[in-house]
């Protein structure tokens, strides 16, 4: 067979790269948490436009032989950056009895945060089969209406797929540290005995092709705040949040209701978020209530999401004398894209060396896929402030607080504020020629601004040492 009649092609018309790619996004989570993949073996007497033979099947993952549906986590990872990035894992897939077709999928994204921030990186005999890293999400949605992974039958003779895979969370993502996620794997073989491949790869062969993952009013829903409670919250009250998302505006909940005890203590709240203003904030998602020794209460969710709770949520039950615990904090959840960031008001024209960038964030415009490094130059600075890999429409956030810093006298701010930019970024592309870029307001720097050979980076947002968004040029 020739390349050009599809050599090296599954029988369901996918490509070996494209399906190991679609089963290494759930082997990364499967591996990285120490839980092995399930399976949901059967014999299918008849499908839809099918007739299928009976016979034993049986499939194994790194020589175990499964026979179930498994929830995999829950997962949970740190940010690192790419470099310390965790170490890929391995796992393979066999036949343990008669040649197989094997269908993978999961289920739909729920849209948590750790399940958007988290990246998987395939790779299959030393060759990323992903391009890189993608977020678990697109994985789930992608794999949830199913994909056949065997090369024309998965022979129990032959050799195993052996899959790397390594889960990813940018320095740069959403702080989403204790969080943790699951994923659910079901893996379906049939044999192959009995059956064409024509007959298989007909029309509702697949056994998962008509799940359809509907979208959700919160494509992601990240932690926002936290607010404590005193002894003697009333209705009425104003508590003030400890902000947990970077670049959040200051918020405060409003107490609308309120259960007590006999004694008046507070067991349960409603409340609205509101900005400081008063005006109504973002939509929450989730509220997870603190009350008793658990320092991680799970989350109730608010569904459907608004900036008001649907009614008191309480804190859990003390289980020695089923009464509930005191409320001591609120911990509240948003949908990322209401929230508004920035430090409020007008922005800042970044054009005076009175002004310093604590952030910066740059866009990616170029047409092909790119490995870039970004680092700290000139001035006594230092420090790696972005690497990874980016495609057309990304966007990474440089933070000052990166930025290694060597006064005079050695010491490591060297006056002004510690954490911000400059004097000068450098962007490096595949490790060729570097892109510098001057951050330090000495010279003007605005959002719409570009750089690079082919005007591949795009000033897309920022925000100075006191908190204010930076302007945009005059297009902009």
């Amino acid at each position: 067979m020739t390349p050009g009649d599809g050599a090296g092609r599954r029988a369901s018309g996918l490509s070996r790269r494209r399906l190991l790619a679609g089963i290494g996004g759930v082997g990364a989570v499967g591996m990285a948490s120490g839980i092995g993949t399930g399976a949901y073996l059967a014999d299918r007497e008849t499908f839809a436009n099918n007739v299928f033979g009976a016979g034993e099947v049986g499939l194994t993952v790194d020589g175990t032989p499964t026979n179930g549906v498994v929830t995999v986590g829950p997962l949970a990872v740190d940010r690192t950056t790419f470099a310390d990035r965790p170490e890929p894992e391995t796992f393979e897939v066999e036949a343990s009895a008669n040649p197989v077709r094997v269908w993978l999928a999961t289920d739909c994204p729920d849209g948590d945060s750790l399940g958007n921030a988290l990246e998987v990186e395939v790779v299959v005999d030393g060759e990323s089969v992903t391009g890189g890293y993608r977020p678990l999400a697109e994985v789930e949605r992608d794999l949830a209406t199913g994909v056949r992974i065997d090369a024309g039958c998965l022979d129990p003779d032959g050799d195993p797929i052996v899959v790397e895979v390594a889960p990813y969370l940018p320095v740069d993502s959403p702080d989403v540290g204790g969080q943790a996620t699951d994923l659910t794997v079901r893996l379906y073989a049939e044999q192959c005995r009995h059956v064409s491949e024509e007959q298989a790869n007909a029309p509702g062969g697949n056994p998962f092709a008509d799940v359809v993952c509907e979208e959700t009013d919160c494509p992601e829903c990240v932690p926002f705040g936290k607010a404590d409670f005193g002894a003697s919250t009333a209705v009425g009250d104003v508590l003030p949040l400890e902000m947990l998302l970077d670049g959040a505006r200051p918020h405060q909940i409003e107490i609308t209701g309120v259960e007590t005890k006999d004694d008046g203590e507070v067991v349960g709240v409603a409340f609205r978020l509101r900005d400081a203003d008063g005006d109504s904030g973002p939509d929450m998602c989730t509220v997870a209530v603190k009350g008793g020794p658990d320092r991680d209460p799970d989350p109730v969710a608010v569904d459907p999401v608004d900036p008001e709770t649907d009614g008191i949520v309480f804190a859990p039950v003390n289980p020695k004398n089923g009464t509930r615990y005191g409320v001591s904090n609120v911990t509240i959840g948003v949908c990322i894209d209401t929230v508004e960031t920035g430090g409020g008001g007008d922005c800042v024209v970044c054009d005076d060396e009175a002004v310093s960038l604590a952030s910066l964030d740059i866009g990616y415009r170029g047409s092909d896929e790119q490995s870039i490094a970004v680092v700290s130059t000139k001035g006594g600075t230092s420090g790696t402030l972005f690497a990874g890999r980016v495609t057309d429409g990304d966007a990474f956030t440089l933070d000052g607080s990166d930025v290694t810093r060597k006064g005079k006298n050695g010491n490591t701010n060297g006056g002004g504020p510690a954490d911000r930019l400059g004097p000068e970024i450098e962007i490096a592309v595949d490790g060729g020629a570097t892109i510098p870029i001057h951050v330090s307001c000495s010279e003007p720097l605005a959002v719409g601004m570009r750089f690079g050979p082919a005007d591949e980076f795009e000033i897309v947002g920022g925000t100075t040492t006191d908190g204010e968004p930076l302007c945009g040029t005059e297009a902009n």
